[in-house]
């Protein structure tokens, strides 16, 4: 598993994938605003509670950038980043929604100083993603980077100060960080209670669909090599999550010399060879030599991917990708993740 203090474990390079850094810091606070998408703006206003009340007349410090969010949607470079992001279905009514909560509002009327574009941008972003993922049916997380595309673009359509778009690293997120602090008993509680609900949604589906697989795993299998046996020669299984577990159990009960390939992405399936549950395979017994070469790609931050190459040494590559998502969007941000094509492009035969 990756981050596991194994010697399974693949070394990582430099210090910048290392846990506790800022990128780590920036995945941690998105998943906060994807439980949340007004916690940074609520945050900000808390701050301002005991400043003087304007004068009569004067316009609030906000009016401009409400008065410039509905806008956003019309902007035709912001749609590139959106569509990329998967938001775009989804970010005209998270906007309207983020517009219209009270907590926006207080923030609109005193922002902290500094705050104001960027922090709105975030709300906006988060919002759409809450609302994409929260419908029924599988979707595919947004990739980071994307998401802080459109971030920056939303950012610099609004008027007013903010720190850079896309980054929480400016003054006004270190205010947050110490209001985070004093606020953390608190916010700990109530979203460790939130945070349960998602990642138990998100782990349930996977177990059920695993212990379902062992115990009637037969035409499963079955289903895979008659697709095997029908496609042109070289084939590649691609294969996610509980498909990486059932295609490696395949090619190693059934030799299918037509297999060049095996790629499983965010797959359980070391896991299971070292609980002793992987049924084609015994604990301790190498791969059979007809296992084709195999491609093991993970995000240190999905919960529900395991490394292989420590498990098998030689016969697996694993391949680190991060999608800069928390988990559980990691488990399926995969496939909007630019990186996972360049990787397919490079090894596909």
């Amino acid at each position: 598993m990756p981050g596991y203090g194994t010697g399974r474990e693949l070394p990582r390079a430099g210090a910048s994938g290392a846990p506790g850094d800022e990128l780590d810091e920036d995945v941690e606070f998105w998943g906060l605003l994807y439980l949340d998408p007004l916690l940074e703006l609520r945050l900000l206003t808390e701050e301002t509670t005991g400043r003087t009340e304007s004068a009569p007349g004067t316009r609030p410090p906000g009016e401009a950038l409400a008065a410039a969010a509905p806008a956003l949607v019309e902007d035709a470079r912001l749609r590139g980043p959106l569509d990329a992001a998967g938001l775009t279905e989804d970010f005209a009514a998270a906007v309207a929604a983020v517009l219209t909560a009270e907590d926006c509002r207080r923030f609109l009327r005193a922002p902290a100083e500094g705050a104001g574009p960027a922090e709105l941008a975030r709300a906006f972003v988060a919002e759409a993603v809450r609302r994409g993922t929260g419908r029924q049916g599988p979707a595919a997380a947004p990739d980071g980077t994307a998401r802080d595309a459109a971030v920056a673009r939303i950012a610099a359509l609004l008027p007013g100060p903010g720190d850079e778009p896309g980054t929480h690293r400016g003054p006004v997120t270190r205010r947050i960080k110490r209001l985070t602090g004093r606020l953390a008993l608190g916010l700990a509680s109530a979203q460790a209670v939130r945070r349960r609900s998602a990642l138990t949604d998100a782990a349930h589906p996977a177990a059920g669909d695993v212990m379902l697989y062992l115990a009637r795993g037969g035409p499963i299998r079955e289903a895979v090599a008659e697709a095997v046996l029908t496609a042109e020669p070289p084939v590649v299984l691609l294969a996610h999550s509980l498909g990486g577990i059932a295609a490696l159990d395949l090619l190693v009960l059934r030799p299918l010399p037509q297999v060049a390939l095996l790629v499983t992405v965010g797959s359980q399936a070391p896991f299971l060879y070292e609980l002793g549950a992987l049924p084609s395979l015994e604990p301790g017994s190498p791969l059979p030599a007809h296992v084709p070469r195999w491609l093991n790609v993970y995000d240190r931050r999905d919960l529900l991917s395991y490394l292989g190459a420590g498990v098998f040494p030689g016969r697996v590559a694993d391949i680190a990708l991060d999608s800069r998502q928390p988990f559980p969007l990691s488990h399926s941000a995969y496939w909007s993740n630019p990186e996972l094509y360049r990787v397919l492009a490079e090894e596909l035969p």
